[in-house]
């Protein structure tokens, strides 16, 4: 017994079972860190919201990754799953009752073990005409539930922001929950691919992008940028969008073909590689920062 259990206050005697039976009963749970995942079409953003859940989960953190695109889901293709299931169509449904569970959570969910690790992943849209069942009540709804049981919620987003769309069959505007999303995330990232398309494609998304966000750029190599690609990245956006680049990912062509080809996050299939590395002190950011 050390001097602080010696001179910590001790409840009653006949309180201590009580005391022990609420501590079991109600955990402290803190709120999750929500983190959307935003960019240019093409940018490389379903990869990195993949590798950014597996690279927190292997820091023993809770971690859920929601593919929420409304145009290209591509979370389960990315992971290997054929057979994804009603996903995050079967989960707001279920929003839209207030009947959200633990165990509706755990049964449309994909738990994916590595090691001794695990993650869970909430896949998106089986047909592109469902997308207006992304309506932002249920979106903010289902975020607010995910916040209450995992450390970190991982979202993958649509690339387009343009409001006002809407369809003949919906009143649901198109990019709603593109909108909400990203507005109840914690963070969000604009991620562009580093090459002179890439770049102005980005400068153009952005003239939509009226929310904070953490510039990164993707696929970083000087056979596109030239020289110093990362001084130049850096030197191009300040001039054109006086935005800072928060993160530079490296290219590694043979990395990220290999994680393509066995359906792996990159911290499984190419754990060394400089794709793998930058990821991971992007991750240590996000999960440092207020």
């Amino acid at each position: 017994m050390t001097l602080a259990d010696i001179l910590r206050p001790q409840p009653p005697k006949d309180h201590e079972e009580e005391a022990e039976k609420v501590s079991l009963s109600a955990p402290v749970i803190q709120p999750a860190k929500v983190i959307a995942v935003w960019g240019s079409a093409g940018s490389g953003k379903t990869t990195l919201a993949v590798n950014i859940g597996f690279e927190l989960s292997s820091m023993d953190l809770r971690v859920l990754i929601i593919d929420a695109d409304s145009y290209r889901p591509s979370v389960a293709a990315c992971l290997g799953l054929t057979e994804p299931g009603p996903g995050i169509t079967a989960m707001l449904r279920l929003a839209r009752t207030s009947r959200l569970s633990v165990d509706e959570l755990h049964r449309l969910t994909e738990e994916i073990q590595f090691g001794k690790k695990s993650l869970r992943v909430l896949t998106g849209l089986n047909a592109p005409s469902r997308w207006p069942e992304l309506d932002s009540d249920s979106i903010a709804t289902l975020i607010q539930f995910s916040k209450e049981h995992f450390d970190v919620v991982v979202i993958d987003v649509s690339a387009e922001l343009e409001q006002g769309l809407v369809s003949s069959g919906s009143e649901i505007s198109r990019n709603s929950s593109t909108r909400v999303i990203i507005d109840q995330a914690d963070f969000a990232l604009g991620l562009f691919a580093a090459d002179p398309v890439g770049l102005n494609r980005f400068l153009w998304d952005c003239r939509n992008a009226d929310f904070e966000f953490w510039p990164v750029a993707n696929r970083v190599r000087a056979s596109t940028i030239g020289k110093n690609p990362d001084r130049q990245l850096r030197d191009t956006m300040h001039r054109l969008a006086r935005l800072e680049l928060r993160a530079v990912i490296a290219e590694d062509a043979h990395a990220a073909d290999l994680s393509l080809l066995k359906a792996q996050p990159l911290c499984l299939c190419a754990k060394n590689s400089k794709t793998r590395e930058s990821i991971r002190l992007l991750s240590l950011d996000l999960l440092d920062a207020t």
